[in-house]
């Protein structure tokens, strides 16, 4: 997430000369985030939402934002909380923009739900999170972040139900390819995941 923060920051904070208001005020916003202060991050985000009501991206990334970060609480009211702010942008903002890319970030909320009490909320969860994962897919085949989401969780799942992976490394690897042609034209489109992804095939049995 950092190494794609700083790509995206390198583009648009230097390499444009012709930034708009609402490009420099992003930059500022994913600057502050990229700096660990993803409070301020998450506010500046809300308030270009309210201004540019018409973009989509500053909801994204607010709820991109709260999720990430609600993986990262130990108190579990806080881990509510944040799951549940996210939730409310989702359900309010996904009309506009990628709805792949909005079912995608459903998906990781409902991991983090899921892993504040995986014995409790794992025969409940597991199979919307998979399925939400399959809709983004299906909304956008070549999605790379819905596929190596549903390949990692698929896989982090048979560490403990048991079974082989290898297809879900397959489809890490194609993850990887289409993270080389994931190229849009919007400014500050989504890029994230590809390290993950690396990672996780770095420990591959």
């Amino acid at each position: 997430m950092k190494a794609l923060l700083i790509i995206i920051l390198t583009f648009y904070s230097y390499g444009s000369f012709a930034q708009t208001a609402y490009e420099k005020a992003m930059s500022e916003a994913l600057q502050l985030w990229e700096a660990g202060n993803s409070t301020e991050a998450a506010a500046k985000l809300e308030r270009i939402a309210a201004a540019e009501k018409t973009q989509w991206l500053p909801s994204y990334y607010q709820a991109l934002i709260l999720i990430t970060e609600s993986f990262r609480a130990t108190d579990a009211t806080q881990r509510a909380q944040l799951i549940q702010r996210g939730n409310t942008i989702i359900s309010q903002k996904s009309a506009l923009g990628s709805s792949s890319e909005w079912l995608v970030l459903k998906a990781l909320s409902l991991t983090s739900e899921l892993t504040a009490d995986p014995m409790n909320l794992g025969q409940k969860l597991s199979p919307k999170i998979i399925e939400t994962y399959q809709q983004a897919l299906k909304a956008d085949p070549e999605n790379p972040r819905a596929l190596s989401g549903l390949a990692e969780f698929q896989i982090q799942t048979k560490k403990f139900t048991g079974g082989n992976s290898d297809k879900e490394y397959k489809d890490l690897q194609k993850a990887l390819s289409l993270y080389e042609k994931d190229q849009h034209k919007e400014p500050f489109y989504p890029t994230w995941g590809r390290d993950r992804a690396e990672a996780m095939i770095q420990k591959q049995p």
